[in-house]
């Protein structure tokens, strides 16, 4: 009771900053918690083409735990995950580390314009390049063939066993210059003057690397982990573009699952009890990812 009225002449005193959130906070209400409360909400009933017509309880989640398929799918989702957020929480260290050293200013502008360009591309157009080049008549066909490698073309996007490596590859692919960015942004702020001490100490690249610029780095590491980890586990578009009949038990996530089934087959219901469980199953590692994260920090 004591800290109301200190709390109401806070909100007074900062009333400006109170209205500045307003905005936000509406923006969030409805395009994200809205559609999200409606989404759980049409969970339990039964959708009809006008909309909901009748509480079933837990009927939908029991016909999506009930199709084979959905097993498979949370499998996908998960496989493909902890791939691309380990390579791609990974891999981006090293053009940050190396875009550090270049020089002069306008080559190093340029090279990170140039490994950020591909985060700016659409799917449809990074599918489209990826699948000229890696067509049987492609660029890396034509030279593994052309080298005695191989002696049929790979068919990289007809393959199952290719399918999840292709998913992980053109994902982080596209992402590594966005991160590696993120992390050039934190290796600025390390002083030239430790590096120069740790090799006067006698130390070689890689101890510097080691000792000096990951531990310097892992704040931007667990900030990246975090923001890889939830969005790979909403993977739709990659997969979906490269989902064919040879290759859709492999990379068919949950997010295709649950668009197949809403606007497909227009089982609104099922598509979200879907919806919601992949919801449950992103929270649930999150907050594990986060606990993890806190541990280590601790």
């Amino acid at each position: 009771m004591q800290r109301t009225p200190l709390i109401l002449a806070q909100i007074q005193r900062h009333w400006f900053l109170y209205v500045l959130i307003v905005p936000i906070i509406a923006y969030f209400c409805a395009f994200l918690f809205y559609p999200m409360g409606q989404g759980i909400y049409l969970s339990f009933q039964k959708a009809g083409l006008l909309g909901p017509v009748g509480f079933i309880g837990l009927d939908n989640y029991q016909k999506v735990f009930s199709t084979p398929m959905v097993w498979q799918t949370i499998w996908n989702t998960l496989i493909l995950a902890a791939g691309i957020t380990f390579f791609g929480v990974i891999l981006p260290i090293i053009p940050a580390i190396a875009l550090v050293e270049v020089f002069p200013d306008w080559l190093k502008r340029s090279l990170q314009t140039i490994i950020y360009t591909p985060y700016l591309f659409s799917w449809v157009i990074i599918i489209g390049i990826w699948s000229n080049t890696l067509s049987p008549i492609g660029l890396v066909n034509s030279i593994l063939t052309q080298t005695g490698l191989i002696e049929q073309p790979i068919t990289f996007f007809a393959s199952p066993f290719w399918a999840r490596p292709m998913v992980i590859g053109l994902t982080v692919w596209k992402d590594i210059g966005f991160h590696a960015l993120i992390y050039l942004a934190a290796l600025l702020s390390l002083s030239s003057d430790v590096l120069e001490a740790a090799e006067i100490d006698g130390a070689n690249g890689w101890q510097k690397i080691k000792d000096i610029v990951i531990p310097h780095l892992m704040p931007m590491i667990r900030v990246v982990f975090i923001i890889t980890l939830l969005g790979s586990l909403r993977t739709f578009d990659s997969a979906f573009l490269m989902l064919n009949g040879r290759t859709a038990d492999q990379i068919r996530t949950l997010a295709i699952f649950t668009y197949e089934r809403g606007i497909l087959n227009f089982d609104l219901g099922v598509a979200s009890a879907a919806g919601v469980v992949l919801l449950a199953i992103s929270l649930v590692i999150a907050g594990l990812a986060r606990l993890l994260i806190r541990e280590e920090r601790d």
